[in-house]
């Protein structure tokens, strides 16, 4: 299939398509919040209709809508499949916003806004590559599916019973996920995993209400029952100190171990974007990388106890929230580390605390020579003239295990992001230019996948 008529489309369309897409940002869709959640999914299944898509919008008993798209090839039995999801971050705080966080705004080549690269600007330009292949040719090369959910940003908690009562539908013979760009040298990176998250919440309890601090020496302080806890968790050198944290560990192969050199970290660009003089216990080079896509982590992610404002005030809380997060990897699995670490903390001293458990997703991964995987860096190289980089898991997390695990088939994460996109940050963007380069990836890759 030649692709230059279907490129001179994208071309000519580039204002409609990113119209399009800043009519998306400006819809909020914070799931963390149930905020605009239904009408951005509504949104969603209108843009798919547009481009003529048969569309259905799944609305079970629990959780946000998942909007299902398809359209079937007159000339090919094979399947590709997109995931994405139309679920956004929170934008706080939103004092660091050059533009409000859902206007859209265009500014120096660039769409301004929460969820413009994590994860709408994808979303949108895969549904873009569909209708330049329609249009231009009338049809696809092969079966086209999207599935876009509502809680990805929320860790997907109600995810796994939809794909397990509507397998069949959402069968395929590969897919692509939903993040992914270039690096700051314009190379195209492949992700082929995830890391597995368990998202949970400490809380620890005092006196029914806050009193005066002068009361200390007799009213229980949860703000230090908690920190106690907490401290008990990691030590020093980011040993993770749960019982049995590590049982699992899949340690990666020599195959993952040669792919993790070829990997052009960008450590001196990363700590002067972030201001920092050096990483973690000092880590570098291929030591770093493994650190960071091969280890498994525990991290705070908030601690809110008593009065933080503008001043003083001599209280002490009556309760005390952490929140916390775990990043796993194969062959870890999330309920196994949640009943550890309630074991932990319990036979520790720490069995009053209230451990809640939130989100959670497993670790999952494509084999390096997987056909797929090869098929989509030898696109990713053809379309952007440089020979893709291939991660064999990302750090980030998400629910490619029900795809890949359970569905079965392999499972590439791309896109059309850039690495000063800030996402999950204020002043979140999209490059307008890396937009339309990666809508003419996709339209490729889904020629390519009829071969």
């Amino acid at each position: 299939m030649s692709l230059d008529k279907v490129y001179a489309y994208i071309d000519a369309n580039t204002d409609d398509f990113v119209e399009d897409l800043v009519k998306l940002v400006k819809q909020p869709s914070v799931s963390a919040k149930g905020e605009g959640i239904q009408e951005c999914a509504e949104l969603v299944e209108k843009m798919m209709q547009e481009i003529g898509l048969s569309t259905k919008i799944f609305h079970e008993e629990k959780g946000n809508p998942v909007v299902y798209g398809e359209i079937k090839s007159k000339k090919s039995d094979r399947t590709l499949l997109f995931y994405d999801h139309y679920d956004v971050q929170p934008p706080e705080p939103l004092e660091k916003w050059m533009y409000e966080p859902f206007s859209g705004k265009i500014s120096d080549g660039k769409i301004y806004g929460r969820g413009a690269s994590d994860n709408k600007g994808n979303l949108v330009s895969r549904l873009k590559a569909v209708q330049a292949l329609l249009e231009v040719t009338g049809d696809v090369p092969v079966n086209i599916k999207f599935f876009v959910e509502g809680e990805e940003e929320i860790g997907s908690p109600h995810l796994e019973p939809i794909i397990k009562k509507y397998k069949d539908l959402f069968s395929a013979d590969a897919a692509i996920w939903e993040f992914g760009g270039t690096d700051r040298r314009g190379r195209p990176n492949l992700y082929l995993g995830l890391k597995g998250v368990l998202s949970v919440e400490l809380r620890a309890g005092g006196a029914s209400k806050d009193v005066h601090s002068a009361n200390a020496p007799i009213i229980p302080n949860p703000a230090w029952r908690l920190v106690w806890a907490l401290n008990l968790l990691k030590d020093k050198e980011e040993n993770i100190l749960i019982e049995d944290f590590y049982e699992n560990v899949l340690s990666p192969s020599s195959e993952e171990i040669e792919c993790l050199r070829n990997i052009p970290f960008e450590e001196e660009e990363t700590k002067k974007e972030l201001e920092l003089k050096k990483f973690l216990q000092n880590k570098s080079g291929i030591e770093a990388l493994k650190a960071l896509l091969c280890q498994p982590t525990c991290t705070i992610n908030g601690f809110v106890s008593g009065y933080t404002g503008k001043g003083s005030k001599t209280v002490l809380p009556h309760e005390a929230v952490a929140k916390l997060d775990f990043r796993l990897v194969p062959n870890q699995n999330s309920n196994e580390i949640f009943r550890k670490l309630v074991k932990y903390l319990k036979n520790r001293g720490f069995g009053d605390l209230e451990i809640i458990k939130h989100g959670c997703t497993e670790p999952t991964k494509t084999p390096i020579n997987d056909p797929f995987v090869k098929l989509v860096a030898k696109t990713a190289e053809k379309v952007y003239g440089k020979r893709a980089v291939v991660y064999p898991i990302s750090a980030g997390s998400g629910p490619m295990h029900l795809f890949r695990n359970f569905l079965g088939y392999p499972v590439v994460s791309v896109g059309c992001s850039h690495p000063e996109a800030n996402t999950h940050a204020p002043n979140e963007n999209l490059k307008i230019k890396s937009f339309i380069k990666g809508t003419k990836f996709i339209a490729a890759l889904i020629g390519d996948f009829a071969l």
